[in-house]
């Protein structure tokens, strides 16, 4: 079959709380603008040692929670007027998550930065930020709160000095071009030469490639007080931004336990490891 007329497939962690549900209306955003299907995925959790040496899979649970996740789906579509598809898998998460993805054709995962596991909550983010795969990257959105618009208008961009970051401009020419966005290129004040002679090459390329397919960008320098990363999410909340674009080997120099609590701007990481780009769409 053509991979062009197989649907991609946006996934969505989903652990039955409001966080869930919060991860949902974002990925819906993007499903109803890009022709996407939505899969729910709740995970029954083993240790991967667990998980290596015992795969006796517990069809009892699992068959709990797929009737509880099917009517969950159903008052989705009831509410919403989209209805996902669904998932129950037993297992170590990580392992899950790296399996599912190339047999469902998942490109793009939008979660809750927060995950409950019984009594437990974790950070989604440690079992997404180094997921690599062969020839291909997987973008990642991590949200707190529901959306503040119905399309993304405003995406920030932290232009890092590091040249990986030229990667990530593949990525704002989709978010540009697919939703009209406005693009809004924010760089770090420094003080360094060297940084400085580096993210000038960066500037000048992220300019070349962007003015190659008519996108219309900003450009603000960080205020020198506070560190980079606060200046970002001022910058975003500033202009109410319903977006900012980082490479996920930036992403614990931008967010920590507390402020992805406090998260109001979706966070979307691109890994740095990339051969060959594809869109979410």
């Amino acid at each position: 079959m053509d991979n062009i007329n197989i649907k991609r497939i946006i996934l969505v962690p989903w652990d039955f709380t409001e966080g869930s549900e919060i991860a949902f209306q974002h990925a819906l955003q993007l499903a109803k603008a890009g022709g996407n299907e939505i899969i729910l995925l709740h995970i029954i959790p083993r240790s991967w040692i667990i998980d290596t040496i015992y795969r006796k899979v517990n069809f009892k649970k699992i068959e709990t929670y797929n009737a509880k996740i099917e009517k969950t789906a159903s008052e989705l579509e009831v509410k919403y007027g989209f209805k996902p598809q669904t998932f129950v898998l037993e297992g170590y998460p990580k392992r899950i998550i790296r399996e599912l993805i190339p047999a469902a054709n998942v490109n793009l995962i939008v979660a809750h930065y927060a995950y409950k596991i019984g009594n437990e909550v974790h950070r989604i983010s440690n079992y997404l930020k180094n997921l690599f795969f062969k020839e291909t990257t997987l973008p990642f959105i991590i949200v707190s709160k529901a959306p503040i618009h119905s399309h993304y208008i405003e995406i920030v961009i932290p232009v890092d000095y590091d040249r990986k970051f030229k990667e990530a401009v593949h990525w704002i020419i989709y978010l540009a071009k697919y939703y009209k966005c406005n693009v809004n290129l924010i760089k770090p004040y420094l003080t360094d030469d060297g940084k400085k002679k580096q993210l000038a090459n960066n500037i000048y390329f992220t300019k070349k490639m962007l003015d190659g397919v008519n996108i219309v960008y900003g450009i603000k320098t960080a205020k020198k007080k506070g560190t980079f990363e606060e200046e970002v999410f001022r910058f975003g909340r500033t202009i109410e931004a319903d977006l900012v674009l980082i490479m996920s080997d930036k992403y614990d120099d931008f967010l920590n336990s507390k402020r992805e609590a406090k998260l109001e701007i979706p966070v979307m990481c691109v890994n740095p490891r990339i051969k060959k780009y594809q869109s979410f769409y």
